[in-house]
């Protein structure tokens, strides 16, 4: 099998207004994402997704449809997708980070791969360790507070467990909202406060301690990603259970972050990772040293949400009844695939199980979508 071409479609998605996150890392609203058909001469198409927002990974819609037309293309034309791992490492030695587009032509492959040996991509990577039925949380950006508390209580009646608030900006409203959802949720539910790195060292030691009474499963990077060692200090000076989420795109990171102590928990994902095979590394490395795992969203669409599932249903290390997981992009849009869409039900996403990702894309149906004006190839 020899792959023959690469096909990048820019798309915009809109995310339904009662769901509109905003948070310490700005307003997601509208996402440019891209779309990738790699096709072999066999007649199989893998397909990826590059889910880049640029206030938050530093991608872009044309800058990631460059890359991998102008680089990653060319190698992976006319070579075996089975190689993966090889086209994987010249990928990477092609450009640095871009985690999310490189991320993307991963999926394909092992899409590809999952298709031509006719298996799910979570056997192709050590097999099932988690079920194929996932729980997961519903996250809610910066809304009023009343606004918040009914959104929460909405999805706890629909059957979550779990709910995450963003928080940062204004500390008064931001206690105000975690207090009147945790009212309208009740003490069983799940909650966790996530600042994306919206507070100072000094503030997340000073804000921390008041959210005690909400009893919180943890605090997702309240310190700037740069700051390892304020993360650190933040959770030694607190005793909070502590998430690293922004501050680890990388295995050495994911270092640095375990040998300072600085976390309990890792949010990994592919996007933001670059690729299935390097979060499921770093939860491998975290699991060597104690320290759990948890999948993030970029609010994929259900190419990104598959690749997050069969990473889940694949690490143990993700302890997904005690943490449910933020594999929940495709419920924040209204447009769906026409084939094989993600399902969601009860507070929980099924991981597709077709060949490959298990989800079926069209390139007619990705037309509509097409962000304006965008470079298509």
């Amino acid at each position: 099998m020899k792959i023959t071409a690469v096909k990048t479609f820019p798309i915009t998605l809109t995310v339904k207004p009662e769901f509109y996150i905003v948070s310490s890392a700005g307003p997601h609203a509208i996402s440019r994402y891209v779309i990738v058909a790699i096709h072999t001469d066999e007649g199989l198409v893998g397909w990826g997704e590059a889910t880049v927002v640029p206030l938050w990974s530093g991608e872009t819609q044309g800058g990631a449809t460059a890359l991998i037309q102008d680089y990653f293309a060319k190698c992976v034309i006319g070579r075996d997708p089975r190689d993966y791992k090889t086209l994987l490492q010249e990928m990477d030695a092609s450009a640095l980070d871009n985690h999310f587009t490189k991320a993307a032509v991963e999926m394909a492959l092992l899409d590809l791969v999952g298709k031509k040996e006719q298996k799910p991509i979570y056997e192709l990577i050590g097999g099932a360790k988690n079920s194929l039925q996932i729980p997961i949380k519903f996250s809610i950006g910066l809304r009023e507070p009343e606004d918040a508390a009914q959104i929460a209580s909405t999805k706890v009646q629909e059957g979550f467990t779990a709910i995450k608030l963003k928080v940062g900006p204004d500390p008064e409203k931001d206690l105000l909202r975690v207090r009147l959802v945790r009212e309208a949720i009740g003490d069983k539910i799940k909650l966790n406060v996530d600042t994306n790195g919206g507070w100072s060292v000094e503030q997340a030691i000073h804000e921390i301690p008041r959210y005690e009474k909400f009893n919180l499963a943890y605090v997702e990077q309240p310190t700037p990603r740069w700051d390892i060692d304020g993360l650190a200090k933040v959770r030694s000076a607190t005793g909070a259970k502590i998430m690293a989420d922004e501050g680890v795109f990388s295995y050495w990171q994911a270092e640095e972050v375990i040998r300072k102590q600085a976390a309990d928990l890792i949010s990994i994902y592919p996007g933001k990772n670059g690729g299935i095979l390097k979060s499921q590394q770093i939860c491998q490395l975290a699991e060597s040293a104690g320290v759990g795992c948890h999948l993030g969203s970029n609010l994929e669409w259900d190419i990104g949400t598959a690749a997050m599932c069969h990473l889940t249903v694949a690490s143990k290390n993700v302890p997904v009844k005690t943490f449910p997981v933020d594999i929940l992009g495709p419920l924040y849009y209204s447009v769906k695939p026409q084939q094989k869409p993600i399902c969601f039900q009860n507070g929980h996403v099924f991981c597709p199980e077709g060949h490959g990702l298990g989800v079926e894309i069209s390139e007619e149906e990705l037309k509509p979508l097409a962000t304006p004006n965008a470079r298509q190839s």
